[in-house]
């Protein structure tokens, strides 16, 4: 197998050209091999000490400006797919005219670069049915094809890895029997010999340029899983670490990290979701519970995530909370139980709604017949309704909490795999697709549905989306290292890149500023670039 190679930060620089600039800024330009300016480079400045890094890209001019940074030294790296990366080590803050010229990769060194979406590609199927099952049940973890995935930890062997990985069971029963050989027969060293030559998409131009992002690392080297993160009304950024056990916040401002252990014997924060309060909440999935931590106190209130007299919940899942519910109730789904749950935030007490069964939902026929999977949870900001998803019943649902037993219904997505939804301002819900790489718009009016095809769908695997306020669609680009959005109004994508290599997102929040948060949550961790979990902020800055 191939062994996991680890991106080193070795430099192909060019000497710095160095004047002083009038502000906390570095800034220069990037040209290719002709010395012909370059557009879409994304040009990253690493502070080493605060372990975090701040990114733009540079413009038609090949000009490019990294603002607002503390005042040490950074190293300073342009990347482009198709390049070899560039560094300018020890790049003092308040430096103008740093350059790079860019120089075209070849052989292993282009390989290396392949994102795992195209690594996806290389994976051939009989039809398209059996293809979406794999999307489906083996890629919401980590990223297929990338090299950490292609090289298993020793002692442990593909069939062992497989089978470990199917345990929920899954995969068609005729997948089950060949993938071991169709994995080795495609990510083996002699396989990926005979793949054919990476080709890169086209570098960013336009709006994909006009973004800075920050990126921190977060938790331990090769033993972080970032699952969610939550921006607190407090300014820090909370975030729930699978691997530790425990919630981590950080600053951005001054880039402090603090970690909280979970009590014994609770284990397997998954979502978490900021109260009307402050308080964070987050469910238990290993312990079938709910927790809340004390924004103030920093000391967590557990309770079963079950109805009254059940020591424990199945799986809690996804969580959301209403900010204009005057009780402030805790919704959540419950993956095992095929439920939705409600949880008052002072009694701790749950409310139980029972989802419909496989063949009692509208409109059914398409999807898979195995399993239910409650997933994906929001409130509708027009009238208070709950909407869920069913990622193996490839359902989507409402209860409406003002009636008694919630006048439950349910309908089939016309695509698979609907994950984490989210319902926009004005009532739309919004549903990816995570097997079949589109997303989906649904009105409750009408029940129609308007499907929108992602760049790349048939290697796409969209986690999870969000809309912002303007009714802007922001889409996680899990399998691709990017983050898509889509305005509905001229039904348009635009991708924009996420600095590191193995860049797996299943959240997207939204600062008040505007900006737009994720995190970076590929297990195992050894996966990525430098081998951590991150918290990154995307902010639009001349779109």
């Amino acid at each position: 197998m191939i062994k996991l190679i680890r991106l080193s930060f070795a430099a192909l620089a060019l000497c710095v050209s160095v004047s002083i600039a009038s502000a906390d800024t570095i800034s220069g330009k990037v040209l290719d091999s002709a010395g012909e300016a370059m557009e879409g480079v994304m040009v990253s400045a690493f502070d080493r000490d605060h372990r975090v890094s701040t990114s733009v890209f540079s413009q038609a001019d090949g000009s490019f400006i990294i603002t607002n940074l503390r005042d040490t030294t950074f190293d300073v790296r342009a990347r482009l797919l198709g390049q070899l990366d560039q560094w300018q080590n020890g790049v003092k803050r308040r430096t103008n005219g740093v350059a790079f010229a860019m120089e075209p990769a070849k052989g292993e060194l282009l390989e290396r670069q392949r994102t795992a979406d195209s690594a996806l590609g290389m994976l051939k199927w009989e039809n398209q049915r059996d293809r979406d099952n794999f999307k489906n049940m083996c890629t919401y973890c980590h990223q297929i094809g990338t090299l950490g995935f292609r090289s298993p930890e020793e002692p442990v062997d593909w069939e062992t890895m497989i089978v470990r990985m199917d345990g929920f069971g899954g995969l068609f029963k005729h997948t089950q029997k060949n993938i071991v050989d169709r994995l080795l027969d495609t990510f083996s060293d002699e396989a990926v010999a005979e793949w054919p030559e990476f080709v890169p998409p086209p570098a960013p131009t336009g709006a994909a340029t006009q973004v800075k992002i920050t990126e921190w690392d977060m938790g331990n080297q090769d033993a972080a899983m970032i699952h969610d993160m939550e921006p607190g009304s407090d300014g820090l950024i909370y975030s729930v670490d699978m691997s530790r056990n425990g919630v981590a916040t950080l600053d951005p401002i001054t880039g402090a990290r603090e970690f909280y252990t979970l009590p014994a014997p609770y284990r397997g924060p998954h979502s978490i979701e900021r109260a009307n309060n402050g308080d964070m909440w987050i469910t238990l999935c290993s312990s079938g519970a709910m927790a809340k931590f004390d924004v103030r106190t920093k000391e967590y209130t557990i309770a079963s995530s079950a109805e009254s007299g059940k020591p424990r919940g199945s799986y809690p899942h996804t969580l959301r909370i209403n900010p204009k519910d005057p009780e402030g109730l805790i919704w959540y789904t419950d993956a095992g139980a095929n439920a939705v749950f409600s949880m008052h935030p002072e009694t701790m007490e749950a409310t139980k709604y029972q989802l419909p069964a496989y063949d009692e939902s509208a409109g059914t026929g398409r999807g898979e017949t195995y399993g239910a999977a409650p997933y994906g949870i929001d409130f509708s900001p027009v009238d208070g309704k709950i909407w869920w998803s069913k990622l193996m019943g490839n359902r989507i649902g409402v209860i409406d909490p003002t009636v008694e037993g919630g006048n439950i219904r349910e309908w089939e997505p016309p695509f698979i795999a609907p994950r984490r939804l989210h319902v926009a301002p004005d009532g739309i819900v919004w549903v990816p697709g995570f097997a079949s790489g589109e997303i989906g718009s649904f009105d409750p009016r009408t029940e129609e549905w308007e499907v929108f095809q992602m760049p790349r769908a048939d290697n796409r695997t969209p986690y999870a989306l969000n809309i912002d306020s303007n009714g802007i669609v922001w889409i996680c680009g899990t399998g691709s290292d990017t983050i898509l959005r889509f305005d509905p109004k001229i039904k348009e994508f635009v991708e924009f890149r996420l600095p590191s290599r193995v860049t797996y997102t299943r959240e997207i929040e939204f600062g008040e500023d505007g900006s737009i948060w994720t995190c970076n949550s590929n297990t195992p961790a050894r996966h990525t670039e430098r081998g951590f979990g991150s918290i990154i902020k995307l902010e639009l800055i001349g779109d």
